[in-house]
């Protein structure tokens, strides 16, 4: 079971509508493809981070280290951005005015939207709850 974080911008069934949810998890993908990951996401400032890492590392690796030495720190701040690259992307949607809602555990992010919208289903008999709500309100 993995952990998904859920974040809606407002309120109402439009907020729902565009709710965002973020693995809680290693992301492979920002491993494997750093860049390309955070330009997918637009994560600009982590992008400008990479690159500046990455220049440092090359112009590094031409003078002062060692290519071993080179491989290892590149391996380092690929696991980096692996380990934090959901951390970026909920920052991301806190500046964009979205907030932490449910934390959900499912096996996959189809199971977790499932669970995340059966919470808002209409009810099968809206005629029952509009009963019931009139019979509470009669007995008050």
């Amino acid at each position: 079971m993995v952990l998904y974080s859920v974040h809606l911008r407002g309120n109402g069934p439009q907020s729902v509508a565009e709710a965002a949810f973020v693995r809680q998890a290693f992301s492979w993908k920002a491993f494997f493809f750093g860049p390309l990951w955070l330009l997918r996401h637009r994560l600009w400032a982590g992008l400008a981070m990479w690159a500046a890492a990455y220049s440092i590392l090359i112009a590094a690796s031409l003078t002062v280290v060692s290519a071993g030495a080179g491989l290892f720190m590149s391996f380092a701040l690929q696991m980096l951005l692996g380990l934090e690259a959901n951390r970026l992307r909920e920052t991301k949607l806190a500046r964009q005015g979205y907030r932490l809602v449910e934390i959900i555990s499912a096996p996959a992010r189809d199971d977790v939207e499932i669970a995340f919208y059966r919470q808002f289903e209409a009810p099968d008999d809206p005629l029952a709850d509009i009963a019931s709500g009139a019979r509470g309100g009669a007995g008050s």
